[in-house]
C-alpha cells in the first residue's frame, strides 16, 4: 500500500535540510562537502543519494524538478526521525538515553559578556542574545517568536537540537516566567565571532 504524504511545503523542506547540515557538521555547500554528505548519509542509513540528488536537494543547483518524497524519508532518517512523515509531527527525533553528543555552549565556560549568539529554531524563529553575564541574557533581535528585543532571562547550557529553556524572561515589563523555545525539535544557534 503506497504511503499518503502531505505536499512538501518548502518551509518544511528548508527547515529539513538545516537539520540534516547540522547532523552531518557541514556550514556551507561545495562539491566537496555534498559528497562528504553523501558518505555520511549512506553510513548512517545505508541508502545513497546521489550527488545530482543532493546538489538539488539542497539548493547547490537550481533545478525545477521536484524532489521524491523518498529522498526526504532518507534525510529525515539520517537525522534520527523514521521518515519525512516523523519529522513533520514536530517531535523530537527518538534516542536512548546516553552522553549529548551535540555541540554545546556551557556559558560558565564559553561566553564572555557583550557576546551574542543567534538562536533558530522551527518555524523560521530567530532571536540574536547578547550575554550579559552571570547567566543572564538580553534579546537584541527577534523574528517570528514573542521573545521581543530588550527582553531578559537567565540561562547557563544551551545544546543544540534540544529545547531551550529560559528562566526568568522577562518580557513587557510582567513578572518572570520560564519560556520555552524549539519545544518540539531544539534549537540551533550560530555564535557571532
Amino acid at each position: 500500500m503506497r504511503k499518503e504524504y502531505p505536499r512538501i511545503d518548502p518551509e518544511d523542506a528548508e527547515a529539513l535540510l538545516k537539520v540534516v547540515m547540522d547532523t552531518a557538521g557541514l556550514k556551507s555547500l561545495s562539491p566537496t562537502s555534498i559528497d562528504n554528505l553523501a558518505q555520511q548519509i549512506f553510513h548512517k542509513t545505508g541508502d545513497m543519494l546521489s550527488l545530482s540528488t543532493l546538489k538539488r536537494v539542497t539548493g547547490y543547483i537550481n533545478s525545477d524538478v521536484k524532489s521524491r518524497i523518498s529522498t526526504f524519508d532518507i534525510l529525515a532518517r539520517f537525522c534520527g526521525w523514521q521518515d519525512y512523515r516523523h519529522f513533520l509531527s514536530g517531535n523530537p527525533p527518538e534516542v536512548d538515553s546516553g552522553v549529548v553528543g551535540s555541540r554545546r555552549i556551557s556559558v560558565e565556560k564559553d561566553m564572555k559578556p557583550g557576546e551574542r549568539i543567534r538562536l533558530l529554531w522551527v518555524p523560521a524563529r530567530v532571536c540574536v542574545v547578547e550575554y550579559l553575564g552571570e547567566f543572564k541574557w538580553k534579546v537584541i533581535e527577534s523574528e517570528g517568536t514573542r521573545l521581543q528585543p530588550g527582553d531578559t532571562f537567565k540561562c547557563a547550557l544551551i545544546i543544540e537540537g534540544e529545547p531551550l529553556y529560559l528562566d526568568e524572561l522577562i518580557h513587557a515589563g510582567k513578572s518572570p516566567k520560564v519560556y520555552v523555545c524549539g519545544r518540539r525539535t531544539g534549537v540551533t544557534f550560530i555564535k557571532d565571532e
